[in-house]
């Protein structure tokens, strides 16, 4: 069965990075049609991973997810309200301390008080009927603004002024250590820490880098709509997630891209593994027609008024001699569609 979609595809001017952070066409609106063809019943064996009730923080952050990570400031105080009573339990399997609140309070909502030394940390959610959510806490290192490196990792500088003046474009100034290990650290059901690396050369050193919560949130929601859309996906390739303004700019790629944020990826569907985008479309090749599958996918989400969705950019990119088709995704905070002819 066929299912037809019409939506208002955003104008796009093709560019040469994998960010229209810089091309005001990205948010030009246009009107083209986008089709969107049901080939294959959903995936029965896929689990979203969900815990069955939510907790959000102070910042407005809403999780839904069996397992998610936290990214956090030395000394920084979380405030975490869940929408059903739980119990919260350390790493030790113990009772997380709740402060002087009663517990029928107690059992809704939790204060965390991350230590002043960077680590990584964990706490145990459980409701009254039975579910369970597993939140990481990451408390991060300081990055002493003027210098360009990190313990020796080569970050290289961000722009002075944030994008737009928006609050998301401004420098980073806390960084995750990717100590030996913890490259495997949930950060949802189906993402990996590891996932997002830059790609530069490390050193002798630990790397660092930093990826937004609200990104991982809305690659896990990406993923869920493809399985149900027939495309049997573990997790997405990640083709570049984090990367420092020093790569960034060697890749000849704009200073304001949402990757040097944390707030993008670049990804794929390969569940056969060989490195390239899957066959999605069904029309046996491996091509750009495959990327622009699944960006319709992405806009068709888009366009569904969900109040969970992150608004960002998206964009479609082809095969060239270094690398598949692929699409850009990121939670910038306001539309951008590019790579459309």
């Amino acid at each position: 069965m066929i299912a037809w979609l019409m939506l208002a595809a955003a104008a796009a001017t093709p560019v040469s990075e994998t960010d229209s952070s810089n091309s005001a066409a990205s948010d030009m609106a246009a009107s083209s049609p986008v089709r969107i063809e049901a080939h294959e019943p959903a995936v029965p064996d896929f689990d979203p991973g969900r815990a069955g009730f939510t907790v959000t923080t102070r910042a407005g952050l809403e999780i839904g997810f069996s397992e998610f990570t936290l990214f956090v400031r030395p000394g920084e105080r979380l405030d975490l309200v869940a929408n059903t009573p739980v119990r919260w339990r350390d790493g030790e399997g113990a009772d997380a301390e709740a402060g002087d609140e009663d517990e029928a309070e107690a059992m809704l909502a939790h204060d965390w008080l991350a230590p002043d030394t960077p680590g990584h940390h964990d706490i145990t959610l459980t409701s009254e009927d039975g579910g369970t959510m597993r939140l990481h806490f990451v408390v991060m290192h300081r990055h002493e603004g003027g210098d360009d490196h990190l313990n020796g990792y080569r970050i290289g500088e961000y722009p002075a002024e944030p994008y737009r003046g928006q609050d998301n474009y401004r420098a980073p100034e806390y960084f995750v250590e990717v100590a030996p290990g913890i490259e495997d650290l949930p950060l949802s059901p189906h993402f990996r820490l590891g996932q997002f690396l830059c790609k530069q050369e490390t050193g002798e050193g630990p790397a660092y880098l930093v990826v937004s919560e609200r990104l991982v949130i809305k690659l896990e929601h990406i993923l869920e709509a493809a399985n149900e859309r027939g495309w049997s996906a573990d997790t997405f390739t990640v083709m570049s997630g984090y990367r420092t303004p020093a790569y960034n700019a060697g890749l000849g790629n704009g200073e304001h891209s949402r990757h040097i944020y944390g707030g993008a990826a670049d990804i794929y569907i390969d569940s056969d593994g060989d490195g390239v985008m899957d066959d999605l479309n069904g029309d046996g090749q491996q091509d750009r027609r495959d990327a622009a599958a699944l960006y319709d996918l992405v806009e068709s989400m888009a366009s569904s008024g969900h109040a969970d969705w992150q608004v960002g950019g998206l964009g479609e990119y082809g095969p060239n001699p270094y690398h598949g088709a692929f699409v850009h995704v990121d939670e910038r905070g306001w539309r951008a569609r590019w790579g459309r002819s």
